[in-house]
């Protein structure tokens, strides 16, 4: 007889379903737009661009109100209308004409996108497992990598043959009917919702040998609060550790202006950040799992030595082709999928469960802001020196202290409330 699978596994799938479209589908492929839009418009790249910059800003400013409005009743009505407002908006740009157009979709696309693209996965997950939660975690979040990977070409063939109109509604639209059959029929916020257990919840209570009863008053979920986190040292150093992270990995937008900076062809670029996503896509997936094998601190150290490994691989590979493909796909593997794979974990570990929805959106929306400024820090630092090499330095420093951030967190957070 075959057992049933447990709904926690359409959980996952669903999160990557959301991961797949809005991380892949959508904001990995916002690029192949810049040109034939900047063309069509008028405009520099950098005018364009920051429509981007716009939806970072108004993320960062509501992601902490996503958070305390998300675990709730309507946190599947949350999820449906802001899907429907993100995937739609991004189709919608098929129809733009102005600049302006695209500022105001920014804003749109930044208030929806607090709500789908960095809370419901890490809130999902936690919620429905107890047990192989970096592994679930980890695989949800590498279909982000495999959304860019299949659909950057797939846009770019549209965008050549039917032009950027068609490419936006056809991707766009795209996403709304991958995703929404799962948000509507599939997610639910909690387990208690369909009477189910999280996943290896019973597993999980004979290890600490104690056995739930039957109709017995769910036992409070462990951890601090939203205002205990907020006043401890480790909610900071934590911050450190996930800002910094994120600083270090977005540098992977500029690899193919350095490559091409050191005298090497833009398709030698091309190749190298398709290296990077490849190596997302499978790191996201072994971190998750050395997370769940080995504990979070080695797993941190792990990701940071391949990072730092791949960084001065990058570096030293200079016209080396084969050596700067291999650095840029353990640096992909190592720190960029480290990035979004381990800070939520790392809430998960020092601050539990009990409000972690309201602490990880918190850290999520620093982090956000700074990921919005070191897009623009690696541009400046190149401007000022002349040098992309100086940026891939600089991403090794900010990798760096968040390793040090981390390393505090695991002292700090021994002061935290028991």
């Amino acid at each position: 007889m075959n057992k049933k699978a447990h709904h926690a596994w359409w959980i996952m799938i669903s999160c990557g379903t959301i991961s797949f479209c809005v991380l892949g589908v959508v904001m990995a492929c916002s690029g192949i737009f810049f040109k034939p839009v900047c063309d069509y418009l008028g405009v520099s790249r950098g005018a364009f661009s920051l429509y981007m910059t716009i939806i970072y800003l108004a993320m960062f400013i509501v992601l902490p109100i996503a958070g305390k409005k998300m675990p709730t009743a309507n946190f599947k009505k949350f999820l449906i209308a802001a899907m429907a407002v993100f995937t739609l908006t991004f189709a919608a740009m098929s129809q733009f004409t102005s600049l302006y157009h695209w500022y105001a979709a920014g804003v749109l696309m930044g208030i929806s996108g607090a709500f789908v693209m960095f809370l419901p996965i890490p809130i999902l997950i936690n919620n429905w497992f107890k047990q192989k939660v970096g592994f679930a975690l980890g695989l949800a979040l590498a279909m982000s990598g495999v959304g860019g990977t299949l659909f950057n070409p797939v846009g770019a063939y549209i965008i050549q043959n039917y032009g950027w109109r068609t490419g936006y509604l056809a991707l766009g639209l795209i996403a709304f009917a991958i995703t929404m059959p799962f948000m509507i029929f599939v997610v639910r916020f909690k387990p208690a919702e369909m009477g189910l257990e999280p996943y290896g919840a019973a597993e999980a209570a004979a290890t600490a040998q104690v056995q739930p009863q039957a109709g017995a008053k769910p036992a409070e979920l462990p951890g601090v609060t939203a205002g205990q986190a907020l006043k401890s040292p480790a909610f900071y150093t934590a911050l450190i550790f996930a800002g910094m992270m994120t600083m270090s990995g977005t540098v992977q937008t500029h690899i193919p202006g350095y490559v091409t900076s050191i005298g090497l062809s833009a398709i030698v670029g091309g190749f190298a950040i398709s290296m990077t996503s490849f190596g997302i896509i499978f790191g996201k997936l072994v971190m998750g799992y050395l997370n769940d094998k080995i504990g979070l601190s080695k797993a941190i150290t792990t990701g940071t030595v391949l990072s730092a490994a791949g960084l001065i691989t990058i570096l030293a590979a200079g016209s080396n082709t084969t050596l700067l493909y291999v650095g840029a796909f353990i640096f992909g593997f190592g720190g960029i999928s480290m990035g979004t794979v381990m800070p939520p974990m790392v809430v998960r570990q020092f601050f539990g469960q009990k409000d972690f929805s309201s602490i990880f959106s918190n850290i999520q929306s620093i982090t956000t802001l700074l990921m919005a400024f070191a897009m623009t820090l690696y541009g400046f630092i190149f401007d000022l020196s002349k040098s992309y090499a100086n940026s891939l330095l600089a991403s090794l420093l900010f990798l760096l202290i968040a390793y040090g951030g981390y390393l505090l967190t695991t002292v700090t957070a021994k002061k935290l409330p028991k």
